[in-house]
């Protein structure tokens, strides 16, 4: 159900991009000098998890890549294999900072009770943890790199930042009061 779900809304989210830029296809390179190449997404559907918004957001990047980058139908098959993957490592290197940053809230806040040696602790672990992902998302983006000629990769750069922009401004669009 949650699958079905999830489909319907990139069908809906890419189609209404796919609306407003018309039949002609931007040269990627254009895009990337106006910043907001990719078009801006319609607002977020009401009463729907952040975690399912994000895994929207995720599926939409991924069309995104296919029409920008103009991936050949087997660089794609390679692409979506590594591009999962690092969304992956995103989504759960996110969850685990934010629970380690929770922690430190609870101990380190004006009620926390936990000693220095407790929050420094956690201070390591969060440290050690910023750590892993750093090198496990270069790691993640050279498996890409792969995959890209080289002209794809540098569209691929100005592609990210913009999927990351759209997506912060697409999550606060869905956390505004009177939605959902």
């Amino acid at each position: 159900m949650g699958m079905m779900v999830t489909a319907l809304m990139i069908l809906s989210l890419t189609s209404g991009v796919v609306e407003v830029q018309g039949a002609q296809e931007p040269d990627p390179r254009e895009q990337a000098q106006r910043g907001r190449g990719q078009g801006a997404l319609p607002n977020p559907p009401g009463g729907v998890a952040v975690q399912e918004l994000q895994e929207m957001f995720d599926a939409y990047a991924l069309v995104q890549a296919q029409r920008v980058l103009r991936l050949s139908d087997e660089q794609y098959q390679q692409f979506f294999v590594q591009m999962n993957r690092l969304q992956d490592l995103r989504r759960q290197h996110t969850r685990q900072r934010m629970r380690l940053v929770n922690e430190l809230r609870r101990m380190a806040g004006a009620q926390g009770n936990a000693d220095d040696a407790t929050i420094g602790a956690s201070l390591q672990e969060l440290t050690a943890l910023e750590e892993k992902f750093a090198q496990s998302r270069r790691a993640a983006g050279a498996a890409i790199d792969e995959v890209l000629t080289v002209r794809q990769r540098a569209v691929f750069r100005f592609f990210e930042q913009d999927m990351e922009r759209q997506k912060l401004d697409f999550m606060t669009r869905a956390r505004q009061p009177g939605r959902g």
